[in-house]
């Protein structure tokens, strides 16, 4: 009898992990509350639990008697994933309290904070009151975030007091345990550094440049691997190395978001877990290294140190969300011979007849591209939104 594995949702974006979970012999099960969800149907089964509900998810693993459980491609998922694993003594994950610390962002900066890794000052609140009190003394511009949220949710940017007040107010809507950080408005070239994790040593790495010109808040394009990257990546590794030793960390994925100027950089979010979007593909693209085999390993408690290597498919490669000017039934999408040439990988996930009801956060198709070099894929990705036309009814 084949062993039973529980995905946490079932979007596009953990397609690859149910996909490669079958193939390692798994019986696939997938949750989540939205059953219409795509990823839902290349699982053997799906159940249907709020995923970000850790004791609902708890629920479902034992009453359907589960023997592992994976997170998705969202921090909620990793939360959940952590509780689960520690209620049923399985290996493979994070403690929960890491897991907390690692993915909450007040307790994320906190720890960074006091380890002296680079990072923005964050100051905390849990009281709205309070926190408007502060942004009268406060240093403009600054930036307010839910601590609880990704994908933009629950973060802006404000230049003065009414602004900051607007964005208090945003982010303790938006956020669920209704806890938010305030910190300072870092300007600078935004990058990613993902690492995967084996015995809390490096075993392989790459990097993006990320861009996110419609909504500031969330990366609509992304270019790997990262530019100059090389004058940073030695500190950075270190300090993954350091944090998995100090926290006793699994094997698996561990990310950074950062905002760099030159040679100095300081970390603004963190990650571990699959990506949205699939970019998790770029990321074994890009390397050598079999990136979904390995986090499903790892979640899964077994041995990743006996993973072979795989032959490097693109040495600059990258991925783009494409989006809508405004809300309303996406008519027709054009992508010129320029672009098209360069794709070797297309996913629709609005495709024309389909309607966008938040043109910031929806995509109607994902592009993935690979170049000659880094130069000309950064040119061509920094005209995609003028280049690729999209017509709405």
């Amino acid at each position: 009898m084949k062993e039973k594995v529980l995905i946490l949702n079932g979007s596009f974006c953990e397609i690859p992990l149910i996909e490669e979970a079958k193939r390692m012999g798994y019986y696939v099960i997938t949750t989540g509350n939205m059953p219409d969800l795509i990823g839902h149907k290349y699982s053997d089964e799906y159940i249907p639990a709020d995923y970000s509900d850790k004791d609902a998810v708890l629920k479902l693993v034992k009453d359907n008697k589960i023997d592992h459980i994976i997170s998705c491609a969202n921090d909620f998922g990793v939360l959940t994933a952590a509780y689960v694993a520690e209620k049923m003594g399985w290996k493979g994950h994070d403690t929960y309290e890491n897991a907390k610390t690692l993915h909450l962002k007040d307790l994320f900066k906190e720890y960074l904070y006091k380890n002296d890794i680079p990072s923005p000052v964050s100051v905390a609140f849990s009281d709205i009151n309070k926190a408007k009190s502060y942004v009268i003394t406060a240093e403009y511009p600054i930036i307010v975030k839910a601590t609880d949220l990704t994908g933009g949710k629950g973060i802006m940017k404000a230049e003065n007091e009414t602004q900051a007040y607007a964005a208090i107010d945003n982010a303790f809507k938006a956020s669920r345990c209704k806890h938010i950080v305030i910190e300072p408005f870092l300007t600078g070239v935004q990058q990613t550094f993902v690492a995967f994790l084996i015995k809390k040593k490096i075993a392989s790495f790459t990097s993006c440049n990320s861009y996110s010109p419609i909504n500031p808040y969330l990366i609509q394009t992304e270019t790997l691997p990262a530019e100059n990257i090389e004058e940073i990546s030695g500190e950075l590794c270190g300090i993954i190395e350091k944090m998995a030793s100090q926290l006793d960390l699994s094997d698996g994925i561990f990310a950074f978001q950062l905002i760099r100027n030159g040679k100095s950089f300081n970390i603004i979010e963190m990650m571990r877990r699959p990506f949205g979007n699939q970019f998790l593909q770029l990321v074994e693209d890009n390397t050598d290294f079999p990136w979904h085999k390995a986090q499903l390993m790892a979640q899964l408690g077994l041995d990743c140190g006996t993973l072979k290597r795989i032959p490097k498919k693109r040495n600059f490669c990258g991925h783009h969300g494409i989006m809508a000017p405004r809300n309303g039934v996406v008519k027709s999408y054009y992508i010129p011979e320029s672009i098209s040439g360069h794709i070797y990988k297309k996913v629709e996930t609005c495709p024309p007849g389909h309607e966008i009801t938040n043109y910031l956060s929806q995509r109607i198709a994902y592009i993935f591209y690979e170049y000659g070099s880094l130069e000309e894929m950064n040119r061509a990705a920094a005209d995609f939104n003028h280049d690729i036309l999209v017509e709405m009814e």
